[in-house]
C-alpha cells in the first residue's frame, strides 16, 4: 500500500482529502446534534431511567471523534513522513541524475579528446607519410639523375677512348705509310741510280724522269668535299640564340675509307656551345665520304670553317 501511495502522490493527496473531509463531517454532525439538543423544549426534571442512554450515547461519540482525531493525526504524521521520504528520495534522484549527467559529460569530454588526438595522429601519420613519399622521390630523383651522370660519363669515356684508339690507328697508319714511303724511295733511288748506270754504260737515257701528280682532278674533289659538307650539316643542331659571325675551324684527320681518326679545335669562335656543336655534328656524320686509292691523299687532313650560314 505504501510502495502505492509512493510512487502515486495523487492517491494519497485523495486518501488525506478523504479522511478530512470524512472528520469534518463528524464534527458537523456533532455540532448538528449539539444544536438540536440546545433548541428541544425545555428540558424536564431529569429522570433517572432515560439520562442515562444519552450520557452513553455521547461518550460514544466523543470517543468516537478522539479516535477519528488520533487516526487523522497518525495520517498526517504518515502523509508528513511519506512527504520526506519522496522529498528525499527526489533529492537522491537529482543527485544520481546529476552524477549520472556529470559522467556523460565526462565521457563525452573523453571522447572528444580521444577523437581530438586520434585526428592529429592520423594527421601526423599523413604528413609523415607524405614525407616519406617527398625523401623517395628526391631519392629516386637523384638516383636517376646519378645513373644519367653515370651514363654519360660512360659514354664519354667511350667516346674519349674511340677517339684515342682511331687517333693511335691514324698515327699507326700514318707511320706504316711514311715506312712504307720511305722503303719505296729508297728502292726507287736504287732503281734509279741502276737504270742510270746502265744506260750511262749503254750510251742510252732520257735526261731525266717525268714528275707524277697525286690525287685526282679537280672536280672529283668538289664532289666528295661537297657530299662532306652535305653529311656534316645534316648532322648538325645548332645552339638555340646562335648570332652571326660565329666561326669554328676544325682540323680533322681521316681514315682510308673516311674514318675520324682526330678532330681537333684549330681555330675557336670564342662561344664554347658552338664549337661543341661543330665537333659533335663532325662526329655524327663519322665515317665521311672520300675517293678511294691515291685520290684519298688530298682528305687524309681536312680545315673545315663552320658558320651560321654553312661550312667551307
Amino acid at each position: 500500500m505504501l510502495a502505492f501511495l509512493r510512487h502515486n502522490p495523487r492517491a494519497l493527496v485523495l486518501s488525506v482529502s478523504l479522511h478530512l473531509g470524512l472528520l469534518f463531517l463528524l464534527l458537523w454532525l456533532r455540532q448538528q446534534q449539539v444544536s438540536y439538543m440546545d433548541s428541544a423544549a425545555p428540558i424536564q426534571s431529569p429522570q433517572p431511567e432515560e439520562s442515562i442512554p444519552v450520557l452513553v450515547e455521547e461518550n460514544r461519540v466523543a470517543e468516537r471523534l478522539d479516535e477519528k482525531r488520533d487516526h487523522m493525526a497518525l495520517q498526517q504524521q504518515k502523509v508528513i513522513g511519506l512527504k520526506r521520504k519522496e522529498s528525499a528520495e527526489l533529492q537522491a534522484l537529482r543527485e544520481e541524475a546529476e552524477k549520472e549527467r556529470l559522467r556523460l559529460e565526462k565521457l563525452k569530454k573523453q571522447a572528444e579528446e580521444e577523437k581530438r588526438l586520434a585526428a592529429e595522429r592520423e594527421k601526423r601519420l599523413e604528413e609523415e607519410q607524405k614525407a616519406a613519399a617527398e625523401r623517395k622521390r628526391r631519392e629516386q630523383e637523384q638516383q636517376k639523375l646519378a645513373e644519367e651522370q653515370r651514363k654519360k660519363e660512360e659514354a664519354e669515356k667511350k667516346r674519349l677512348a674511340e677517339q684515342k684508339r682511331k687517333q693511335e690507328e691514324a698515327e699507326r697508319q700514318l707511320a706504316q705509310e711514311a715506312r712504307a714511303a720511305s722503303t719505296s724511295g729508297a728502292a726507287a733511288r736504287e732503281s734509279g741510280q741502276a737504270l742510270s748506270t746502265n744506260q750511262k754504260r749503254d750510251g742510252t737515257g732520257t735526261g731525266g724522269t717525268g714528275r707524277m701528280s697525286g690525287g685526282g682532278g679537280g672536280k672529283e674533289y668538289d664532289k666528295y668535299i661537297g657530299m662532306i659538307r652535305s653529311k656534316i650539316t645534316r648532322n648538325w643542331r645548332r645552339p638555340p640564340g646562335t648570332v652571326s659571325g660565329l666561326q669554328v675551324t676544325l682540323r680533322v684527320k681521316l681514315f682510308p675509307g673516311g674514318g675520324v681518326a682526330d678532330v681537333r679545335v684549330d681555330r675557336s669562335s670564342g662561344d664554347p656551345v658552338y664549337d661543341r656543336s661543330a665537333q659533335e655534328a663532325l662526329l655524327a656524320a663519322d665515317p665521311l665520304p672520300v675517293p678511294s686509292g691515291k685520290a684519298f691523299d688530298r682528305f687524309r687532313t681536312l680545315n673545315l670553317k663552320f658558320s651560321p650560314t654553312g661550312i667551307q
